[in-house]
């Protein structure tokens, strides 16, 4: 057996300090792995991510006419309603959820909402998801701003949040 070289040892040294990062990599991705939770329907597809806290995030999304509109339940009993942010960044407590239609105070919830830039979040009660699916549409006014839109999602709203439901519970 030969000894190694200095410059054969640096390599080897790099090609090990390799192998580790990708395996660190590897075990990181591993951790945030998302996998389809059923058939998609109705625009909408569905999906399981273990988050690398160990919470399982179970997703409707649909997307239709540009938009991408997410149902979410998480196995930390968190729940959220999401769409595009379109620039917006930014917290507002207070944000008026509401089913359109409805007189005021009735079918309205006061959430929080926040932005990045990128999507926009609104803290919902699964109850309030509930009422919301079965509608199929909602619409939210950002506190202390005169921002606010109609969220059309789609007839089958209501199977897409059982979807979620079972996949929530499947994960608790």
């Amino acid at each position: 057996m030969t000894a190694l070289s200095s410059k054969q040892n640096k390599v080897l040294r790099r090609m090990a300090m390799l192998a580790t990062a990708a395996g660190l990599a590897w075990s990181v991705a591993a951790q945030a792995q998302t996998q389809p939770f059923g058939q998609g329907f109705d625009g909408w597809s569905f999906t399981a991510t273990k988050e690398k806290s160990g919470v399982v995030n179970c997703r409707a999304t649909r997307k239709a006419g540009g938009r991408e509109d997410i149902l979410a339940y998480r196995n930390d009993n968190h729940t959220y309603i999401s769409v595009k942010a379109e620039g917006r960044k930014g917290k507002w407590p207070k944000t008026i959820v509401r089913i359109p239609g409805k007189p005021p105070g009735q079918m309205e919830w006061k959430v929080d909402a926040g932005a990045d830039g990128g999507r926009m979040w609104f803290i919902v009660d699964s109850s309030a998801i509930s009422e919301i699916a079965a509608v199929g549409r909602f619409e939210w006014s950002l506190t202390d701003t005169e921002d606010s839109a109609i969220v059309n999602l789609g007839k089958r709203t209501a199977d897409a949040w059982e979807r979620v439901n079972q996949c929530f519970v499947k994960n608790t």
